[in-house]
């Protein structure tokens, strides 16, 4: 475990505790895989998919996947689902806004068909423009679909809050370039985060989890 995760009332802290125990793990949209570095355990056996090769060409260098799929979501999921596969853990951090509101309503029901126990989405709440540093020459890093707290509880999600709106919503306080604020804005959004985790209206992102 990283010592970022053990700093509480992070983004991370609050993933290694909503995520559980798993013994397997399909981590959709993996990426390069920074994020699953920080929370997964040694003994976890996790399959990564993603669809820009030259991330999941980083991801294999962390030595922490016991396989990496290269290809669409969908797509990939789809075959998951006919080859029988099941996971205990699927887990979908800041990745379901990149797709289409379509394809990521088919992602949330191929999901309920891969999760043998818990299911994991991450999302900002509602839409959200990627800030341009984020794409880093990736096209697939631009938001397609944004996302609420309505639409997760409906398919039975138990839904908290990841950080304070008025400082990191698409016009909050932490998009200005003045570094105090940005600094005094991060400190508050940090105080208030166990507000904002119980009470995700408050919040400017989504963490989405059902236990089935």
């Amino acid at each position: 475990m990283q010592v970022v995760s053990l700093i509480p009332f992070t983004y991370m802290w609050y993933l290694k505790r909503l995520v559980g125990s798993p013994k397997t793990v399909l981590d959709l949209g993996c990426g390069n895989g920074g994020l699953m570095k920080q929370i997964y355990s040694r003994d976890w056996k996790i399959t990564g998919i993603d669809i820009y090769e030259k991330s999941l060409k980083e991801a294999d260098k962390l030595g922490i996947y016991e396989k990496l799929i290269n290809g669409d979501l969908v797509k990939v999921c789809k075959g998951l689902v006919r080859g029988r596969k099941k996971f205990d853990l699927v887990f979908c951090s800041q990745v379901i806004e990149h797709v289409s509101k379509e394809d990521g309503n088919k992602l949330l029901d191929l999901a309920e068909k891969l999760a043998r126990k818990r299911i994991y989405f991450g999302t900002p709440c509602g839409f959200m423009e990627q800030p341009e540093v984020f794409i880093n020459g990736n096209p697939n890093q631009h938001h397609k679909s944004g996302w609420s707290l309505g639409e997760f509880k409906k398919k039975g999600y138990k839904v908290f809050g990841i950080g304070f709106y008025p400082v990191w919503s698409e016009k909050g306080f932490a998009r200005g370039k003045n570094i105090i604020t940005l600094y005094t804005s991060m400190m508050i959004s940090y105080l208030l985060s166990p507000i904002s985790f119980i009470v995700p209206s408050l919040a400017s992102g989504i963490m989405a989890l059902k236990i089935k």
